[in-house]
């Protein structure tokens, strides 16, 4: 008896022990890292620009170690974790808000992304400006907008929520503001944070009209479908009723967040930023708030009979605007804003099905890459001396190797070619475009936007690394000298292209991870039987994810096509043009090179 009373006890124990050391060890890192960020803050000036870097740095790294350890445990076993931290204030006599978090596989997933790219934009961040004056306080605002973040996608309750929204949005505007001394910049800050106060407005007034109905602002019992459909005998009719009130203003709030059609204006005039706060903004931070709003509030959003088709067609829409007017920018950043207008145009509307795995899969492969590309692009304008036009730049293959084959294994993944991870994450799209009567129409659509990715991946590494006609005459001179030379492989620091390239390996890890262990299952993955009998029998609507590698035949076919149209329309009138054999030579072989876009 006293042997099974042990045992009990002892296992009792154990589960305890594994929640709780979970529930203690995150509100530990989180505390952890919260305090330096405010200590660098405070003691900036006694602690020196290296003295924030590495509070912040080893604080980050804690953090995004601990997340890496637990990633089975959210994304496998699906964990619901529930932490409170602390009590914040009375709401009535009665009703006691805690500042308490709400840990689940969504709320993991975006913390891990942020964290992943926060920490290697840390070690960028000082590299890139270790020079410049007020770099100290630069880390310390990349490292609050970070934090901004955590707290908005891990909020248990309404006010946490409301709370991470308002502290993400004003963190942004002081990181757009960084060269506040500069009239442009200012005017692109209070333009961003202009649009950012009314979509304040809308999730403000979609809170208190949820409070109203539900009197409850934890997550748990809002978010409980059960709760939803039996106790509040919601009205699930077609009719405009209560439930499309609170949609439109949560969908309001998510658009103008994430930079949809009619509300991406702020977007790219956010470029006035440094690099790598752009890093930030464009791929894990400010506009994927829109994307976790509505995936968080989906069971309320999916009592509106209109929400599905709106976010659908939004989202379609956006994501071909964003890549054509990519197409068409000369601005080296311009057309990487642009890009994530599309991208998020993508993500927006794989919410509309409800596919949360689809949809946390796309956002780390593209997260991941757009960072990669905007650190890359940061030291490409480095490089050319603060121009960011491509019409300025040209031959910068032989100055930066290593950014050029950095870049373009980032912008291979973002444009869709098959066997790349983006390739999986585009094929997710055309997978899911199948519910409604407008098909045909969307998956046009998103058809088109995914081409357009070809296109302004090449303009950007065939105008910035190959095109000799428009380089600069005064690069040459400058950077042909012996004493300008650099002794490693690249003009840019050492640093920042490690940082660039361990972000590459570990993104690959994780995206690995995601695709055949979350989303695929590593059974269906490696079932290369399965396969086989499904290569002859493709269809363009397959009823399982095993069937995702069908569609790069479909990609090759259009991809093909795209490298012969961009080969005639390109090529055609520098090879005709030149004056001799050797630059003859020359262009065929630049031309291969940027013919694999």
């Amino acid at each position: 008896m006293a042997v099974h009373f042990k045992s009990a006890v002892s296992t009792f124990f154990f589960f305890k022990s594994d929640y709780f050391f979970v529930e203690y060890f995150f509100s530990f890192f989180f505390s952890f890292y919260l305090l330096n960020i405010i200590s660098s803050f405070v003691f900036k000036y006694y602690l020196s620009s290296r003295g924030v870097f590495l509070i912040n740095t080893v604080s980050i790294f804690f953090f995004w170690f601990y997340c890496l350890l637990n990633m089975n445990l959210f994304f496998i076993k699906n964990k619901l974790i529930c932490v409170h931290l602390f009590k914040w204030f009375y709401l009535t006599d009665t009703y006691l808000v805690n500042f308490s978090f709400y840990l689940d596989s969504v709320a993991f997933g975006f913390t891990l992304l942020t964290l992943t790219i926060g920490f290697f934009v840390n070690i960028y961040t000082f590299s890139y400006f270790r020079y410049e004056p007020h770099v100290s306080r630069l880390i310390s605002l990349i490292n609050s907008f970070i934090i901004s973040m955590i707290i908005l996608v891990n909020s248990g309750n309404l006010v946490v929520f409301f709370f991470g929204w308002e502290l993400n949005g004003l963190t942004s505007f002081f990181l757009i503001n960084f060269w506040g001394e500069r009239s442009s910049t200012l005017k692109s800050a209070f333009k961003a944070f202009s649009f950012n106060k009314f979509s304040d407005a809308a999730i403000l007034i979609s809170l208190i009209l949820i409070y109203a109905c539900f009197n409850d602002l934890n997550f748990e019992n809002i978010l409980n479908i059960t709760f939803l459909v039996s106790e509040l005998k919601v009205d699930t009719s077609y009719y405009f009723n209560f439930w499309n009130i609170i949609s439109f203003f949560l969908l309001t709030a998510a658009f103008i967040k994430s930079a949809q059609i009619g509300f991406h204006v702020w977007l790219p005039d956010s470029m006035e930023a440094p690099v790598p706060a752009s890093a930030l903004i464009h791929s894990a931070t400010l506009v994927s708030a829109g994307v976790f709003l509505i995936i968080r509030f989906y069971p309320i959003l999916e009592l509106s009979f209109y929400f599905k088709y709106v976010v659908s067609f939004v989202g379609a829409i956006t994501a071909l605007v964003g890549g054509l007017s990519a197409v068409f920018q000369t601005d080296l950043k311009k057309i990487l804003a642009y890009s994530t207008i599309s991208h998020c145009g993508f993500l927006i509307f794989l919410c509309s099905f409800g596919f949360f795995k689809l949809v946390i899969v796309y956002l780390f492969i593209h997260g991941f890459f757009k960072a990669i590309s905007f650190l890359c692009v940061g030291n490409i304008i480095r490089f050319s001396k603060n121009y960011q036009d491509l019409r300025r730049m040209g031959f910068y293959f032989k100055y930066l190797p290593a950014e050029f084959f950095f870049l373009i294994f980032s912008l291979l993944n973002l444009s869709g070619l098959p066997f790349f991870f983006g390739f999986y994450s585009k094929a997710l799209l055309f997978v899911s475009s199948d519910f409604f009567y407008f098909k045909e129409f969307i998956f046009c659509l998103i058809l088109m936007s995914c081409i357009t990715g070809l296109f302004y991946s090449f303009n950007i590494v065939y105008y910035t690394f190959f095109d000799l006609k428009k380089a600069r005459k005064n690069i040459y001179l400058e950077f042909n000298k012996e004493e300008n030379k650099s002794f490693y492989y690249s003009n840019t620091t050492l640093a920042s292209n490690i940082s660039i390239f361990c972000l590459i390996l570990v993104s690959c890890f994780i995206c690995a991870y995601l695709i055949y262990f979350y989303l695929l299952n590593l059974t269906t993955a490696v079932d290369f039987y399965s396969f086989f009998l499904k290569v002859n029998s493709f269809v363009f609507n397959p009823t399982d994810f095993s069937n995702l590698i069908n569609y790069s035949y479909f990609y090759w076919i259009l991809i093909i096509f795209s490298i012969i149209l961009i080969f005639f329309t390109y090529f055609q009138k520098k090879v005709t043009s030149m004056n001799s054999l050797e630059s003859f030579f020359d262009v065929i072989f630049f031309g291969a090179l940027g013919g694999l876009f």
